[in-house]
């Protein structure tokens, strides 16, 4: 029962079933629904919980407690392992796009390429950078770096939208740790 019960709260499973969704109220109803497969999104207003938030917006987090309580940074694993990481608001841009242009059923992943694959250390020394903090960074090897890669392909968007412009990664960083920092007393976390 218990193997059943995860199995539906897999993300996988769940993009599989909104897929199977929108294909059958086309067919059936004539309702042009699709879906879409954002990757590691971050940006303001994210969810900076250290326990439960994603890998940016947590690492945001421990580097802003690190730097106001003067210790040193820990992060998980290597640092090794990479990841396509989209700006919120650059979502946000795609999904307008989504809902006025895009004509297919099947679902679009909406991603930035996988030549802008950020390392989990590149991020921590982003981030590091953008929050001027000066303290030691200590990965934890002891802790498991996960999958190494989860590379999404992009083509579809890119035959659509071959000009999108992504913000680049350093100043999306920059953009949203500015954003927690000035909102830290209301920000989710």
């Amino acid at each position: 029962w218990l193997e059943a019960v995860a199995c539906c709260c897999d993300p996988a499973w769940a993009q599989g079933c909104v897929g199977f969704c929108c294909r059958g109220y086309w067919e059936q109803h004539g309702c042009r629904f699709t879906s879409v497969i954002p990757t590691n999104v971050f940006g303001p207003h994210d969810n900076f919980n250290i326990e439960d938030g994603h890998v940016l917006p947590s690492l945001i987090h421990k580097v802003y407690l690190a730097k106001r309580d003067e210790t040193s940074l820990q992060v998980w694993g290597t640092g090794s392992p990479r990841r396509q990481f989209i700006y919120s608001l650059d979502l946000a841009r795609l999904f307008i796009w989504v809902l006025r242009e895009y004509e297919e059923r099947e679902p679009i992943i909406l991603s930035v390429g996988e030549e802008d694959e950020v390392s989990i250390k590149e991020a921590a020394e982003a981030i590091v950078k953008a929050m001027d903090f000066k303290g030691n960074v200590i990965f934890d090897t002891s802790k498991s770096d996960g999958q190494f890669k989860k590379t999404a392909n992009n083509a579809k968007l890119r035959k659509y939208l071959p000009d999108f412009r992504f913000t680049p990664f350093h100043q999306a960083v920059m953009e949203t740790c500015s954003w927690f920092v000035q909102n830290y007393e209301s920000a989710r976390k």
